[in-house]
């Protein structure tokens, strides 16, 4: 009996699928969980840092007009979320008539949820540093795994060229939804990473079984085949990514090298390092899941 083998080269107009990237992209986001954890929850720098831009929340956007635009979005964000998958996950089945691929999508999006959830009440552990007085491990954050995960599962139910255009708007979603945990002051940035992570890891599982069970569906033929799958979609999210990313380390460095910690302007200082950094986190990583799924879905002619 012959044995079918596993589409790694596919032949004219059929995607060119190499699971080995996807495996190494996967072992990348664990290690930079791995990374974010010891850095910022096990080591007093990376926990000073946290902190202080937890502080800098507090002290400049503990107002109305911060605190209730965020608790709306969070009051409506699971609802929202719900909605924007269940309308996803229909539109997939009808029209692919198959049920397989939208489950799969669901449960990625249903492990990224739970695993948050056991990471940081069971397996992780926030040591006392002297530095905070909430010693219980928040890390990672369970409000934005939730819309993280599920713009991904989105992001995924796309036809390959709409991804791009649903990268940037669930990279925005997830950036809004970190950003409005910090604002409340439930989370701390390192948190809002984690949680990106923990979405991204399971996102690449779920997507390469998904491109393994229908390689066809997932072809196209790159950013010129339709507007939606324009270079200019994953622009507009390595901008803010790379600048968000570059500009929270700059701020950083330039606050704790000029000011006194817990200062006024350090404070101020640490708060902007911190919305950098959120925003620059999400919008870096749908910037690089888009061109991810990009290259490994392309036709090849």
């Amino acid at each position: 009996m012959k044995t079918q083998r596993m589409p790694r080269v596919g032949g004219r107009g059929t995607p060119v699928l190499r699971p080995i990237w996807w495996i190494l992209g996967m072992l990348a986001v664990a290690g930079a969980f791995g990374a974010a954890y010891w850095g910022f929850v096990l080591t007093a720098t990376g926990q000073r840092a946290d902190e202080l831009a937890l502080r800098g929340a507090a002290a400049y956007l503990d107002a109305d007009l911060a605190r209730r635009p965020a608790l709306a979005l969070l009051g409506d964000l699971p609802a929202a979320a719900a909605i924007l998958l269940a309308v996803a996950v229909l539109a997939a089945a009808i029209a692919r008539r198959d049920l397989v691929v939208p489950a799969i999508a669901l449960a990625g999006f249903g492990a990224a949820v739970a695993s948050t959830q056991l990471l940081k009440h069971v397996v992780l552990e926030r040591p006392d540093k002297n530095i905070s007085e909430a010693s219980m491990n928040s890390f990672p954050s369970g409000h934005t795994t939730f819309a993280a995960a599920a713009m991904v599962a989105v992001f995924l139910l796309c036809s390959p060229r709409w991804r791009p255009l649903a990268a940037v708007f669930g990279g925005f979603y997830a950036a809004a939804a970190g950003g409005a945990t910090f604002v409340l002051g439930w989370h701390r940035p390192a948190d809002i990473l984690a949680a990106y992570l923990v979405a991204a890891f399971w996102g690449l599982l779920a997507g390469l079984v998904i491109v393994l069970r229908e390689p066809g569906w997932n072809t196209w033929n790159g950013p010129g085949s339709h507007w939606a799958a324009a270079r200019a979609w994953t622009t507009l999210l390595w901008v803010p990514g790379v600048l968000g990313i570059a500009g929270a380390i700059v701020v950083y460095w330039r606050v704790s090298a000029a000011l006194a910690p817990g200062s006024e302007g350090s404070l101020l200082g640490h708060l902007l390092a911190g919305v950098l950094f959120i925003v620059g986190a999400a919008s870096f990583l749908f910037a690089l899941g888009s061109a991810f799924f990009s290259w490994q879905t392309s036709a090849r002619r």
